[in-house]
């Protein structure tokens, strides 16, 4: 008998069978609107490197070239980085000189030279070659780079950096 009230048509809730029905149907159309229209978008790991990329470069040229004497200049090397390209065979090769503000933070950077390098070649290994050529590029990088030491010193500052060669192959 339990099996002829299974198997028939009505004899499973009827009304309250339909109530459940429409609210679960209810239910899933509010979670689609919620998910593809109403809830914040996360952005992915690509759109959030371009936009630490965007804010780190991009910053408005100064109105003039500074005409102050330039402060004591500190060498930082060679660097040579793989660029950010699909075939992976692209590289940037730079002599970078830091331009600073006292020659006591000279001191402070070579204390932390390897981490300076490390923090640059970061920095410019993540770019394309779109990204390293060009003076408005170059411009950018400058400063993302001359921020990034400053970043990382606790005395003294780093005023400019000035590559001194820029091989882009």
């Amino acid at each position: 008998m339990a099996e002829e009230q299974a198997l028939s048509p009505g004899g499973g809730g009827g009304k309250l069978g339909m109530i459940i029905g429409l609210l679960n149907l209810i239910g899933l159309i509010g979670l689609a609107v919620y998910i593809f229209v109403l809830a914040p978008k996360q952005p992915t790991q690509a759109q959030l490197e371009q936009k630490v990329m965007k804010e780190e470069i991009t910053e408005a040229p100064p109105d003039k070239i500074n005409a102050q004497k330039p402060g004591p200049m500190m060498e930082l090397g060679v660097l040579v980085v793989n660029l950010r390209e699909p075939t992976g065979d692209r590289y940037l090769k730079t002599k970078l000189i830091a331009e600073l503000d006292a020659e006591e933070t000279r001191a402070e950077i070579e204390s932390r030279l390897g981490r300076a390098k490390f923090e640059l070649t970061k920095l410019l290994s993540g770019q394309r070659v779109a990204d390293v050529q060009g003076p408005e590029s170059m411009e950018a990088l400058r400063r993302a780079m001359t921020r990034r030491l400053n970043a990382i010193i606790s005395k003294g500052r780093v005023v400019d950096v000035w590559p001194e060669e820029w091989i882009v192959q």
